[in-house]
């Protein structure tokens, strides 16, 4: 028999080893389960049949055979554990049928025991699984309805804001703008209805005006159509402005801040066709002073920034600066770039001493004549090796140094600017020239002349060969103390 079979029945003479069996008796019967697993093994393989030519089964073991050789082995235990050889009791047929009707018992007792675990393994997982439903069966009631107020704009506590849309935005970029300032809740579920529904790269760049009573299909409708209730201002950038004046004009319009527009002045970038003429001169302290080009531009304004000074407008101060940025390169075009390279001039060059030109002369025909006094003193450089320009060192001391501290002073970067020290063209521009300054340097009149200075009430200009005329074109204009210098 086998090891479970014997294990069951070890089980049940443990459960009954409180009945009133005599212990001698019990003994007896143990022994007697060897045999009866023998016979019962025996009996479970005793019959089999095979087929002869002729397909007749006959049957080749009989249970008598079996039946004797338990006999034989009941009486060789009994004659073994008998005392005094007294033998023991023969093994009947009623005990063989008592033990497998036991045997029958034991065996329902356990798979009663295995049904009741796997119910309880079932009725705990139906539980479990249960809880799990309802809580995901919530969750979605939840985002749902959430969403569905989210998309109306319905219960929603009224709230306004400004939205600004760059070149440059994205949807995830404008989603998560929404919901930062309150507009909407969930993000995701705008996204995913711009996508279905709309089209994530007909965003309008601009500034808009939305607020949180807004459906989903009114903020699309909003952000993806031209702006036209928006407020702006008209901005007019003249000649020989610097940009520390016009980061304050920005900011007087609520454009940007002044701050945020002149940090972006100092960042080259690489968008626009002239830009990539130029090089990030770390002596530089605007790097795009010089192409901030003079004239008149229509900004979108922030009303914002006049409630909130400390608003951050970088991304406004970049909008107003692509508007310029795209202004000038399409004014400079192949022709003076060609012209440049016959010069041997590159294009910072000329910006830079058009930027000087600018600030010293005040009609075109001046312009020309300053511009052709500097490239006559280039030309012989060992005459002449300082442009010397008054305005390159007003331009230190006023636009420069007020952004500093003593201890952020750079000397470098001051004689870098300052025409009586730096030889030839300084290191940049001093503002922003017109076009008409950038002809008279490439176009510039060919002179004799070497010094020019200007009257300092009536603006005229006088230009000379020699020093002796230079001097005495200064005591005209009653600059005598110039002289000495």
């Amino acid at each position: 028999m086998d090891e479970k079979l014997l294990n069951d029945f070890d089980i049940r003479e443990t459960e009954q080893s409180e009945s009133p069996v005599r212990k001698e008796e019990t003994d007896r019967y143990n022994s007697k389960t060897e045999i009866f697993d023998t016979a019962a093994v025996n009996h479970e393989y005793s019959e089999h049949i095979e087929k002869d030519k002729s397909g007749e089964t006959i049957q080749i073991n009989t249970i008598k055979g079996i039946t004797a050789e338990a006999e034989k082995a009941s009486s060789a235990q009994s004659a073994k554990d008998a005392p005094n050889g007294e033998d023991e009791d023969e093994v009947t047929e009623e005990e063989y049928r008592e033990y497998l009707r036991e045997k029958r018992e034991r065996q329902k007792k356990l798979k009663a025991r295995k049904r009741h675990t796997r119910t309880f393994t079932h009725i705990l997982g139906g539980v479990l699984l249960s809880v799990f439903i309802v809580s995901i069966s919530a969750f979605l009631a939840v985002y749902i309805i959430k969403s569905a107020l989210d998309f109306t704009g319905i219960g929603k506590t009224y709230c306004q804001a400004q939205i600004h849309i760059s070149e440059d935005s994205t949807i995830d970029d404008i989603s998560q703008d929404l919901a930062n300032m309150g507009i909407i809740t969930m993000p995701d579920v705008f996204k995913f209805y711009v996508n279905t529904f709309g089209s994530d790269d007909e965003f309008i760049k601009g500034t808009f005006t939305v607020d949180t009573t807004m459906s989903y299909s009114t903020l699309l409708s909003t952000l993806q159509t031209v702006a036209t209730i928006n407020q702006t201002v008209t901005i007019q950038i003249t000649e020989g402005m610097r940009i520390d004046e016009i980061a304050v004009l920005m900011e007087e319009n609520l454009v940007c801040r002044a701050e945020d527009f002149m940090e972006q002045c100092k960042q080259l970038e690489s968008t626009y066709k002239f830009q990539k003429r130029l090089e990030n001169e770390p002596l530089k302290y605007y790097q795009m002073e010089g192409y901030i080009f003079p004239d008149t531009y229509e900004f979108y304004i922030l009303p914002a920034l006049e409630e909130n000074p400390e608003l951050d407008t970088t991304e406004y101060a970049k909008d107003a600066l692509n508007s310029i940025y795209e202004n000038f390169n399409n004014k400079i075009t192949g022709r003076y770039y060609n012209r440049m390279s016959e010069l041997g001039l590159t294009l910072d060059e000329t910006v830079t001493l058009a930027s000087i030109v600018q600030r010293e002369a005040d009609n075109a025909e001046n312009m020309g004549n300053v511009a052709s006094v500097f490239f006559n003193r280039i030309a012989i450089a060992d005459t002449f090796p300082h442009l010397e320009s008054d305005v390159t060192v007003h331009y230190v001391d006023e636009q420069i140094k007020p952004h500093l501290s003593v201890s952020e002073y750079d000397q470098d970067m001051f004689d870098a600017y300052d025409t009586y020290v730096c030889n030839g063209i300084p290191v940049g521009p001093i503002c922003n020239p017109g076009l008409d300054a950038i002809k008279a340097v490439l176009y510039a009149p060919e002179t004799s002349y070497y010094y020019f200075c200007a009257d300092p009430e009536t603006t005229e200009m006088y230009f000379a060969q020699t020093m002796a005329e230079h001097e005495e074109n200064l005591r005209i204009c009653g600059l005598d103390h110039a002289i000495a210098d």
